[in-house]
């Protein structure tokens, strides 16, 4: 199989700090990757940069064999279904559902002079099975979270990408609609070869397809391997700092047991006294 994104050394530093530090990741074609760390360890900025959206500041990265450049940059794009609340809600406000989706014909984040009558079928498509179809002309800024992610996953996949990086698709959707989500991904997955990538926190968005992942830690990629053995317990307990048992059953559904003691009681208990004294 051939390699589609290939990382070495990948570094991405703001100011004195690295968002991501000496990254080395290899993906084939029809691979379908997780992406599983705490928050801050820096999966978006990592995703952003693969998908054309960042730049890096050190090592080298190749998406189709190639660095990114001026010339093959929104080619490059288009070629990647990119779905991230996190870095689009910096850039989009007042933007209708319908131009957004668009947008992603170009691998842009402005509507393009060439789109066709198909492009606009197929978005209207997109947006109905969605449920938005009520609400195409709705500006980005007006809509729900979960009705500006499904705005995002319309984007991503109106030009049948080969790669699709998904960046916690299922925050903000109500329960039919990430069961749908999820399901149209396994779809896809399934019939198809495209190459996917998915950012979660809920283990149980980890599909059985899901047979490889990256643990994220404060920058770094500190493992990666078959998604079973990564999620054991002593990986995800080193990965989270703290004791924890997990496990990958026979169907391939991985399961992720935490025993949390609140403080709050303690700490209410306190402050109530302080109050009286």
């Amino acid at each position: 199989m051939s390699v589609v994104v290939k990382a070495e050394h990948l570094s991405c530093q703001s100011g004195r700090r690295y968002l991501i530090h000496d990254i080395n990741w290899e993906i084939e074609k029809g691979d379908h990757w997780i992406v599983f760390g705490m928050n801050g360890c820096g999966k978006t900025t990592l995703l952003s940069i693969i998908a054309g959206f960042k730049g890096e500041t050190a090592g080298k990265l190749e998406v189709f064999g190639e660095a990114y450049n001026e010339k093959n940059i929104f080619s490059h794009r288009k070629r990647i279904g990119w779905v991230s609340s996190s870095f689009f809600d910096k850039y989009l406000s007042w933007e209708s559902a319908m131009d957004i989706v668009l947008s992603g014909v170009s691998g842009t984040l402005s509507l393009s002079k060439d789109i066709t009558n198909d492009d606009v079928k197929r978005a209207k498509l997109l947006l109905k099975k969605l449920r938005l179809g009520n609400k195409m002309a709705q500006p980005f800024a007006l809509m729900s979270k979960g009705e500006r992610q499904c705005v995002l996953i319309a984007r991503a996949l109106i030009s049948n990408p080969e790669i699709l990086i998904l960046d916690e698709p299922g925050t903000g959707l109500d329960i039919y609609a990430r069961e749908y989500v999820l399901q149209a991904i396994a779809d896809l997955a399934e019939t198809t070869d495209m190459t996917i990538i998915y950012v979660t926190h809920y283990v149980e968005e980890i599909l059985p397809m899901f047979d490889k992942t990256i643990l994220m830690k404060d920058g770094y990629i500190v493992d990666q391997g078959k998604t079973g053995e990564m999620f054991d317990n002593d990986s995800i307990s080193r990965l989270l700092g703290y004791p924890v048992v997990a496990a990958q059953d026979a169907m391939g559904n991985v399961r992720v047991k935490l025993e949390v003691e609140s403080t709050f009681r303690d700490l209410y208990d306190t402050m109530n006294k302080e109050e009286e004294a």
